[in-house]
C-alpha cells in the first residue's frame, strides 16, 4: 500500500467521525436548506406564468431523488485546489476538508438567511398583499370596467364583455401528495364560493359553471370573457398532516393584471380555514372598492363549526349533493356524510340545513321514498332551532315550502328575504324562477332565470329550464333549439330536451332519432315516444334492458312504473287481453298497499290515481280519482300539464268524452294552441279524433303553425 495515501478503510474513530470529516453531514444540511428555498421560490413564481401543477411536482420529486446521490458524491469526492478528486486519492498533507467545511457552513448560513427572509416576507407582508407583478395602472383603474348588458337568455348567445362585481373563482388545484386529499381542495373551493356569495356586493359564479375549467388550458382573459367576469380568483391547496397551505391570486379579467396575491401557511383548523376565507373576501372587496359590513366580516371569520372532522364531512356531503349529478346512491352518501358531520357537532346548523335540502330534493326527484320529505322537515326544524336567519336555513325553508308543501307564496316570501339581503344570490334567483313557474307566473320565471344566467352563464340547469319554457309556454321551438345548442357547447347531455322538443312539435320520428341509448334519470321517455308512434319494434326496444335497465323499473313511490307502461303499450298495439291481465295484476298489487299512491297528484309523478281505472274502463273509479284531485291536489300550473293530460286520457278511455275534452280545453287555454301537437298522437285519445272540439283543436293548431311560418 502507498504510505503517502490515506487508508481506504474507515478510521478507528468511527463512521460518524468519518462522515463529519468528509463533510457529508454539512452537505446534507446545505442540500435540505437549499431544496426548501427552491421549493418556496418555485411555489411563488411558477403560478405567475400559469405553469401546470406537474412542473412543481416534478421539481420536488427531482430534488428528493437527488438527495442521496449528493451525499454519496460528498463521501467519494473532495474539492481541492486542483479540482475534484476522489477522497482516497488525496494525500493527507494535501487535504482541505476543514477549509471546505467552513465554506459549506457559510453557504448554509447564507441559505438559511435567505429562507428566513422569504418566510418573513410571506408571513409579515401587509395584509393587502403585493401584486405578483407591478400593474401598469392603478387597481382602481384596472377594475374600472364599463358595465355590459348581459346577452338575453332567449337568444342562446354567450355573454359578452365584463360585468362589474361578477367574480369567477377557478377550481383550486390540489397540491397535496395524497390523491385522496383532492376532495378537500374541491370542498374548500366550493365553501369559499358559498361564503363569498353571502357578501351583498359580490356576484359569484357558481361551482357548477366553474368546474368546467378544471385543468383548463385557457388563459384568464379568455375565461373572464366567456363568463363576463370582472375578476378571476385562482388558487391551490396543499395539505400535509395538520398543516395547510392555501395560495390565491386575484387577476383582472380584462387586462390579466395580477391585482393581489397571498400565500397562507396555517395549522389545519376550522379557525384558520375561515380566517383565510375572510382575508380573501376582504382582499377581493378592497380590489373592487367595496366595503364589507360588520356582520359580513364577522360571519366570514366565525365560520360554521369548530370541529375539523365535522367540517370535512360537511364538505363531502355538499359535493355529493350536487343537483346536476344526484342519484339514489349519491343521495344516500350525501345524507350519510351530513349525518357524520352532525354526530361530531350536533349544533352544526349548516349541516342540518344542507341535509334537509338533499332529502327534500331526493323526494322531489323520486330518488327515494316519500319518507324523505318527513325526514327533511325534521332536519329543517333543527336548522331553524339553531340558526333561523342563516342563509342556508332560509334556502332549506324555501325548498320545504316549494317541494314539500307546494306553497309557492310562502316559498317566494322566504326567497325574497334572502334577495333583500343578497340581491344577486344565484341559488335564490334560480329557485325563485322554479317557484314562479309552478305558480303560473311564467313571465316572472323568465326574468328570474335570465338574472340567474347573467351571474352563472354556464349553469346548464338554468339553460335547460329556459329551453323548456320557450317551447312549452311560448311554442318557440327555434329559440329553444338555439338555447339547447348553448348547453351543447358546454358539454351538456341534451338528449331528453331534444326529444321533448321534437315530441312537442309532433315529430315522433325526429324524437325517436334522438333516443340513441338509455336516457339517464328519464328512462320512461323512449317508451312514451315509441307508444305514441305505435311502432312495435320501437316499443320492444324501449321496454328492453338496453333502454330501460331492470334496476330503474320501480323507483321511489312508483313501484308499478314499468308495469304501467307495459299495459299502455299493449293497449296501443291493440293487445287488449294482455293489457287486461297486466292491469288486473297491477290493481291487485296496489290494493295490498296501505297507500298505493303516496305521491298522488304531484306534477312530476310517474303515474296518477286516475291512470289505472281509466285503462280498466272504470268510469266510477276515474270520477273518484278526479274528486280526490279537485279536493286535495295542490295548485301547480307547471305540473298540471301532465296531470290534466292524465285525467283527459282517463276519461276518454273510460267513456266520458265531454269530461276528457274539459281537461284538454284547460291545456289549450293555459299553454296555447301548439299544445295540440304534443297530445294529439296519444293512443288514449283515439275515441275523440272525430269529435268536433278535437277537430277544432287541430284547426287552431294549423292556423297557429301557418302564422308562425309567415
Amino acid at each position: 500500500m502507498n504510505t503517502a495515501q490515506r487508508p481506504v478503510q474507515a478510521p478507528k474513530s468511527g463512521l460518524w467521525a468519518e462522515l463529519r470529516r468528509r463533510n457529508v453531514i454539512r452537505m446534507a444540511g446545505l442540500y435540505l436548506v437549499g431544496a426548501w428555498l427552491i421549493v418556496q421560490v418555485a411555489e411563488t413564481v411558477l403560478p405567475i406564468f400559469h405553469t401546470p401543477d406537474w412542473v412543481l411536482q416534478t421539481l420536488i420529486v427531482l430534488i428528493a431523488l437527488g438527495f442521496l446521490p449528493a451525499l454519496v458524491f460528498s463521501w467519494l469526492y473532495e474539492l481541492t485546489p486542483d479540482g475534484l478528486k476522489r477522497d482516497s486519492e488525496v494525500p493527507v498533507d494535501s487535504a482541505i476538508a476543514s477549509r471546505t467545511a467552513k465554506r459549506l457552513d457559510m453557504l448554509t448560513l447564507a441559505a438559511v438567511a435567505v429562507l428566513l427572509a422569504v418566510i418573513a416576507a410571506d408571513r409579515f407582508w401587509p395584509s393587502a398583499g403585493a401584486p405578483v407583478r407591478p400593474p401598469p395602472v392603478s387597481t382602481a383603474a384596472a377594475l374600472a370596467i364599463k358595465p355590459t348588458v348581459p346577452a338575453q337568455a332567449t337568444t342562446g348567445a354567450a355573454p359578452a364583455g365584463h360585468t362589474p362585481g361578477l367574480i369567477a373563482v377557478l377550481p383550486f388545484r390540489n397540491r397535496s401528495v395524497r390523491p385522496e386529499d383532492a376532495f378537500f381542495a374541491e370542498g374548500v373551493h366550493d365553501d369559499l364560493l358559498t361564503q363569498l356569495s353571502k357578501v351583498a356586493a359580490f356576484r359569484v359564479i357558481s361551482r357548477t359553471s366553474m368546474m368546467r375549467y378544471t385543468d383548463t388550458t385557457k388563459s384568464v382573459p379568455e375565461i373572464a370573457a366567456e363568463l363576463g367576469a370582472a375578476v378571476v380568483l385562482e388558487g391551490a391547496v396543499q395539505r400535509a398532516g395538520d398543516q395547510v397551505r392555501i395560495t390565491v391570486q386575484l387577476i383582472d379579467g380584462a387586462s390579466d393584471v395580477h391585482v393581489w396575491a397571498e400565500s397562507y401557511d396555517r395549522a389545519l383548523t376550522t379557525d384558520s380555514i375561515f380566517a383565510i376565507q375572510a382575508d380573501i373576501a376582504q382582499a377581493v372587496a378592497k380590489a373592487m372598492e367595496v366595503a364589507l359590513s360588520a356582520d359580513e366580516s364577522s360571519s366570514l371569520r366565525t365560520g360554521m363549526t369548530q370541529n375539523l372532522d365535522a367540517y370535512e364531512a360537511f364538505l363531502q356531503g355538499t359535493l355529493l349533493s350536487d343537483s346536476s349529478t344526484l342519484s339514489p346512491e349519491t343521495s344516500r352518501q350525501a345524507i350519510a356524510a351530513f349525518d357524520r358531520a352532525i354526530a361530531l357537532d350536533p349544533d352544526f346548523a349548516e349541516a342540518h340545513a344542507r341535509k334537509a335540502h338533499v332529502q327534500l330534493l331526493s323526494f322531489w326527484l323520486a330518488l327515494g321514498p316519500r319518507a324523505l320529505r318527513e325526514a327533511g322537515r325534521d332536519s329543517l326544524a333543527e336548522a331553524r332551532r339553531l340558526a333561523p336567519d342563516n342563509i342556508e336555513t332560509l334556502l332549506a325553508q324555501a325548498y320545504e315550502y316549494y317541494w314539500g308543501q307546494q306553497d309557492y307564496a310562502r316559498a317566494q316570501q322566504t326567497l325574497d328575504q334572502i334577495l333583500a339581503r343578497l340581491p344577486d344570490h344565484a341559488a335564490a334567483l334560480e329557485t325563485s324562477a322554479y317557484v314562479a313557474r309552478r305558480d303560473g307566473r311564467f313571465d316572472d320565471a323568465f326574468d328570474y332565470f335570465e338574472r340567474a344566467l347573467a351571474i352563472n352563464p354556464q349553469e346548464v340547469d338554468v339553460i335547460h329550464s329556459l329551453v323548456e319554457l320557450l317551447f312549452i309556454i311560448r311554442g318557440d321551438f327555434d329559440a329553444a333549439e338555439a338555447m339547447l345548442q348553448r348547453a351543447a357547447r358546454l358539454g351538456a347531455d341534451n338528449r331528453v330536451r331534444a326529444i321533448w322538443i321534437q315530441e312537442a312539435r309532433g315529430d315522433l320520428d325526429a324524437a325517436w332519432a334522438e333516443v340513441d341509448g338509455p336516457v339517464q334519470n328519464f328512462f320512461p321517455v323512449p317508451a312514451r315516444i315509441a307508444i305514441k308512434s305505435r311502432d312495435p319494434a320501437r316499443i320492444a326496444q324501449a321496454l328492453s334492458p338496453e333502454l330501460w335497465p331492470h334496476d330503474q323499473r320501480s323507483v321511489g313511490d312508483f313501484p308499478e312504473l314499468y308495469a304501467m307502461v307495459e299495459a299502455v303499450a299493449a293497449l296501443a298495439l291493440g293487445q287488449q287481453e294482455q293489457a287486461r291481465q297486466l292491469l288486473q295484476a297491477i290493481k291487485a298489487r296496489l290494493e295490498q298497499r296501505s297507500d298505493p299512491y303516496p305521491s298522488r297528484w304531484l306534477g312530476n309523478a310517474y303515474y296518477h290515481p286516475c291512470d289505472l281505472p281509466g285503462m280498466l274502463g272504470d268510469l266510477e273509479g276515474v270520477r273518484a280519482a278526479e274528486a280526490d284531485y279537485l279536493a286535495n291536489a295542490r295548485r301547480d300550473e307547471w305540473g298540471s300539464r301532465g296531470v290534466h293530460l292524465s285525467l283527459a286520457m282517463a276519461f276518454s278511455r273510460a267513456g266520458d268524452p265531454e269530461r276528457a275534452l274539459h281537461y284538454l280545453d284547460r291545456l289549450i287555454e293555459r299553454y296555447g294552441p301548439h299544445t295540440y301537437a304534443w297530445f294529439a298522437p296519444e293512443p288514449g285519445f283515439d275515441s275523440l279524433r272525430e269529435h268536433p272540439r278535437f277537430l277544432a283543436y287541430q284547426a287552431a293548431y294549423q292556423q297557429w303553425a301557418a302564422e308562425r311560418r309567415e
